[in-house]
């Protein structure tokens, strides 16, 4: 009788052995099966899902391998790419995870223009100067700080900043619309109500900020930068911004000549007053910080040393003698 028991006992963890190895065995998939599990979701519910798009063979051999691996609450959301063969293991471990970065990587630096934004994404194929320059003049975002549809740089300085996956050939409204939410995700509520305080429309910061981004290198100097500007604003002077100008020449010129500062241009800031027509650049955060909250400075004036940090200056007899340091090589080894 004994003998008999033991046998049983022995079929019945062979057989739940042999249970479980099915319950878990890898499934092939002949083609590539998308599943986007929801915030908040289930184990069992996650399991029910990938079972139901044949990623797996049992929801219980899910569940088991969950708590096998004690990842219970530990399944992160998102869209899951899956091909080829994979074990119940190996889905749970996709999941913990979480889902893989996938598509065309775009990087977009600070200080890009839209024009040079264009021609990153043409250039890894994803959309066309053609389609871009529609999208941005007649597509409507939803936001209801962007300037209105017609000119096909409006969006220039509202595009962010930042590394993107996008589909090859995706739409250029799809690409936009990544690139203003990255943007509005960036916009705070603090951001908003300091503009409102201060009077200042987006346009109008975004502008200095962009003029900030260009002008910067060392970044504890951007808000004091930001500081001369608007005082330069307040008391009615040209901004003679250097990178306005190089924006509006449409290359960048380590010393601009007198014929480049009288160049016919709505951006020339030296020959007009006040805030060029829009940004010349996306800004990134440390800019679109310092522009909404520069520096407290009664300097006018700027010069950039050879490695980039800047001289300020409050009167134009102190700005030219930190020009004549320069070029005489005093700041050299610095």
């Amino acid at each position: 009788m004994k003998k008999i028991i033991v046998i049983l006992l022995i079929v019945a963890i062979v057989a739940g052995l042999c249970g479980y190895r099915w319950l878990t065995a890898p499934v092939t998939l002949a083609e590539e099966t998308v599943v986007t599990v929801e915030e908040a979701s289930a184990t069992g519910a996650i399991g029910a899902l990938l079972k139901e798009n044949g990623v797996i063979r049992s929801e219980l051999g899910f569940k088991l391998e969950v708590r096998k691996k004690n990842a219970d609450g530990d399944l992160k959301p998102g869209t899951y790419h899956f091909k080829g063969e994979n074990s119940v293991g190996d889905v749970v471990d996709a999941l913990v995870s979480g889902p893989a970065i996938s598509g065309v990587k775009v990087t977009i630096p600070e200080g890009y223009n839209q024009k040079q934004i264009i021609d990153t994404l043409a250039e890894a194929g994803v959309c066309s100067e053609a389609e871009f320059l529609e999208a941005a003049a007649n597509g409507d975002f939803g936001y209801g700080y962007l300037p209105p549809a017609g000119d096909s740089l409006r969006l220039q300085g509202f595009l962010f900043p930042e590394t993107y996956y996008f589909a090859e050939g995706d739409s250029a409204e799809n690409v936009i619309a990544a690139m203003l939410a990255e943007f509005d995700k960036n916009y705070t509520d603090e951001m908003h109500q300091y503009l409102k305080d201060t009077g200042r429309t987006t346009y109008q910061w975004l502008t200095m900020a962009s003029i900030v981004e260009k002008e910067a290198v060392v970044a504890e100097d951007r808000p004091i930068i930001a500081g001369v500007f608007y005082n330069r604003l307040e008391q009615g002077m040209a901004l003679q911004s250097c990178a306005t100008i190089q924006y509006a020449l449409g290359e960048v010129k380590p010393v601009l000549s007198i014929a480049d500062t009288q160049i016919d241009s709505p951006y020339n800031t030296y020959t007009h007053t006040g805030l060029p027509p829009g940004p010349i650049a996306s800004p990134g955060v440390e800019s679109m910080q310092a522009a909404l909250h520069p520096a407290e400075t009664d300097c006018l004036y700027f010069v950039a040393k050879p490695n980039g940090a800047h001289i300020f200056s409050k009167t134009y007899e102190e700005h030219m003698k930190a020009k004549a340091d320069i070029e005489a090589g005093l700041y050299d080894n610095e």
